[in-house]
């Protein structure tokens, strides 16, 4: 895919914007953004200045939360797909739509004759978002490593696209990464009030309330208290919040480890080589495929019973205890991929 086709993306969540920013930067001069008013969405757009270029706008309600009752939801997503119709017919130049994992655009693209309508998903467990897709998008796209046991409906439909890796393949800077850690970890150390080598973790907790947190969350605050691990502890759309929310995939880079229920961080963690511990009670595909292609990265943690705990701790400490812990690992060009599907990928 050579020129740039004039399209609208939706921007769902603080990962959305890492992935499509660059596809944003090497797009076409009339694209537009639909945003939701999750917090950290909306500080990144205020920080978005020499990242994206200056794009018309239309900021949208999730209908997730925990004290959205079922019709409250139903009504927030009937205003949403009526403002993004009329946003859309108000850009008639627009021919193609991409949302990952949100999916109500896609109606409202259908409704106004945007032929080329693309739904992007890794999370087998959005189950609802499937549906809409299947019966509104014009191509979907998939990892390699979909799990058809959780979700099989895209089996054996035509417009699925597949793709090798993950998606933080896509839009991480390894090498800043590296760069970030060399910089910065004696100075984080200096910080930690010990003369203790334990290792330096980087801990990140979630807050819930979205669309698949209920059913994934563990609650494990008290398990980790008397770990051998020094934590530098951060809530979800904390760090998001502020002025370094882009940073935050550069950022994580710089600890021995990751400790945390999201599944992104712990996906983006992986891909710098970080030795992670995820807890959450998630099945995904992808991360079956980051555990068989990088054992000794991910650990995850998926009863919310404390039994047998304290091993894949132990396993997880180890390895970043490592002397020679290697974090050179060997990723796919899901980049080049992608590229080739949404459109010139431009470096900030």
């Amino acid at each position: 895919m050579d020129d740039p086709i004039p399209t609208c993306w939706v921007i769902d969540h603080p990962a959305h914007f890492q992935l499509f920013s660059p596809f944003i930067r090497g797009g076409h001069s009339d694209d537009i953004l639909i945003l939701t008013t999750r917090s950290e969405v909306q500080s990144m757009f205020r920080t978005r200045e020499g990242r994206i270029p200056h794009r018309p706008h239309l900021w949208v309600e999730r209908p997730v939360g925990h004290e959205i009752s079922r019709l409250n939801r139903f009504k927030i997503g009937r205003r949403r797909i009526k403002q993004v119709t009329t946003f859309l017919r108000s850009h008639p130049t627009i021919q193609r739509l991409i949302v990952k994992g949100a999916s109500l655009e896609l109606i409202s693209a259908k409704k106004v004759g945007i032929s080329d309508r693309v739904y992007i998903s890794d999370t087998e467990s959005n189950h609802i978002a499937h549906r809409i897709a299947k019966r509104y998008a014009t191509r979907i796209l998939l990892p390699k490593s979909w799990n058809n046991e959780i979700y099989s409906g895209f089996s054996s439909d035509s417009r699925v696209e597949r793709y090798s890796g993950i998606l933080p393949e896509v839009y991480l800077d390894i090498d800043a990464g590296k760069s970030a850690r060399d910089q910065a970890i004696s100075q984080i150390r200096e910080g930690i009030s010990t003369n203790s080598n334990a290792p330096v973790v980087f801990h990140r907790s979630i807050v819930g309330g979205g669309i698949h947190d209920d059913s994934e969350m563990i609650l494990y605050e008290a398990w980790i208290k008397n770990l051998q691990v020094h934590f530098v502890h951060t809530k979800e759309s904390a760090i998001e919040s502020t002025d370094g929310a882009w940073e935050l995939p550069i950022q994580i880079a710089m600890f021995d480890g990751v400790l945390t229920g999201s599944t992104t961080m712990a996906s983006e963690a992986v891909i710098h080589g970080v030795p992670t511990l995820l807890i959450s009670r998630a099945e995904r595909g992808f991360l079956d495929n980051l555990h068989q292609r990088f054992p000794k990265k991910l650990f995850q943690w998926k009863s919310r019973k404390k039994d047998g705990f304290n091993e894949i701790v132990d396993a997880w400490i180890n390895s970043m205890q490592e002397e020679n812990t290697n974090r050179n690992l060997s990723i796919y060009n899901t980049r080049l991929e992608i590229e080739g599907k949404l459109g010139p990928f431009k470096e900030s």
